[in-house]
């Protein structure tokens, strides 16, 4: 496959990147061991303190462990905290470990992008044939959603944030396959009659529910609205999105 100018300068650039990491890890290291020799006065110490600093060879690293080790920091620390030292950290190896299996750090998010994608649609599909009624589906859909984004807020926020959008369209450049659950209900819905809508407007009225969890999820991950003790707010939008879609169009 022919290499573009900006892929090679891209390349180029993450090599260089690798390369001042290792001179950076070699300088620390060297420095670790002399101050060892110096608080000792003998070999023995310094060769536990080496041994103690050691770190995972390269090789001994899988995708999934550095995958797995990104999700579990931005579970704790937010996207905020997520860093290639940060993972190699947590993983006890080199800075320079986690560039052998991936490019940089954005291709680890669009797999976490991918995941939570995969997660939160099964959760929807789980949720949609919970039911036969199109209203208890949407019912159901619409709290399986919440629970998703409150079980995993900064995953959510990654997902869907302005910063992580970009990201995600670049991961689904089509309609994403949760959408596409609140989508095909909707229009099963207007199929069967019970919601008596025009066919063409099941994409308008999915878009708009979906707008409305969205924006009352971000509401809450944010503390922007206080809710009264056992209330339930996606209970009381469904109420009312049930009333107006059960009253025909003209």
């Amino acid at each position: 496959m022919k290499i573009t100018p900006v892929q090679r300068a891209a390349r180029i650039k993450n090599l260089r990147e690798k390369r001042k990491l290792e001179r950076e890890l070699k300088v620390r290291d060297r420095a670790l061991r002399l101050r060892a020799k110096k608080s000792s006065g003998g070999g023995d110490s310094a060769e536990a303190t080496e041994k103690k600093h050691q770190r995972r060879a390269r090789g001994s690293l899988s995708r999934d462990e550095i995958v797995k080790a990104a999700f579990d920091i931005i579970r704790v620390e937010g996207v905020e905290g997520l860093s290639m030292r940060r993972i190699a950290d947590k993983l006890g190896c080199s800075v320079a470990s986690p560039y052998a299996h991936f490019e940089n750090q954005e291709e680890i998010l669009r797999i976490l992008i991918t995941n939570g994608e995969k997660i939160l649609t099964q959760d929807l599909r789980r949720a949609q044939t919970s039911a036969t009624d199109v209203y208890d589906q949407l019912d159901a859909i619409a709290h399986a959603y919440w629970n998703f984004a409150s079980e995993n807020r900064h995953l959510h926020r990654l997902m869907f944030s302005a910063s992580g959008g970009k990201l995600y369209r670049k991961s689904f450049p089509t309609l994403p396959t949760s959408y596409r659950v609140f989508l095909e209900t909707i229009r099963r819905g207007i199929s069967s009659g019970a919601i008596p809508h025009p066919r063409k407007s099941y994409p308008a009225i999915a878009s708009t529910m979906w707008a409305w969890m969205y924006g009352l999820i971000v509401l809450d991950l944010n503390e922007m609205v206080r809710q009264p003790k056992g209330a339930d707010p996606v209970k009381e939008g469904i109420e009312y999105f049930k009333r107006m879609l059960r009253v025909p169009l003209d």
